[in-house]
């Protein structure tokens, strides 16, 4: 059986040495809004919900943190998505880039992370 993660770190390997971004971007540590995410998002992830009943679903996600993203600042993102809570499966420090499992309340505050380039969702690739 093929690794399929294996095949799409390549994949995105691959494109972010080809097609390099060409605007240089100031990245400062600790300005990013991962770390203002409040911790009631990280409570949603648990099995039932107050009322009973099913609690959302987890989102297996791939965020790639922007071209110019140092290797400190890589693991120090890391540590603050371990910190609060997000299930961390998988890090690409090739690409600076984790698989994450996370409440599908918690995307959008993804999306306008300063310092995420890209979120998409997680998803086996075929070749055909």
């Amino acid at each position: 059986m093929v690794n399929y993660t294996f095949l799409f770190t390549l994949l995105l390997t691959i494109v972010a040495l080809t097609l390099p971004d060409l605007a240089s971007t100031s990245i400062s540590p600790g300005s990013h809004s991962v770390s203002s995410q409040s911790q009631s998002a990280h409570t949603a992830r648990s099995p039932k919900a107050a009322s009973g009943t099913e609690a959302p679903k987890s989102l297996h996600q791939l965020i790639t943190l922007k071209d110019g993203t140092t290797k400190e600042q890589f693991q120090a993102y890391k540590q603050q998505l371990i910190k609060q809570g997000t299930d961390v499966k998988f890090d690409y420090e090739l690409i600076k880039g984790f698989a994450i499992s996370i409440a599908p309340s918690q995307v959008q505050s993804f999306k306008t992370d300063p310092l995420i380039k890209s979120i998409e969702k997680d998803s086996e690739v075929h070749i055909a």
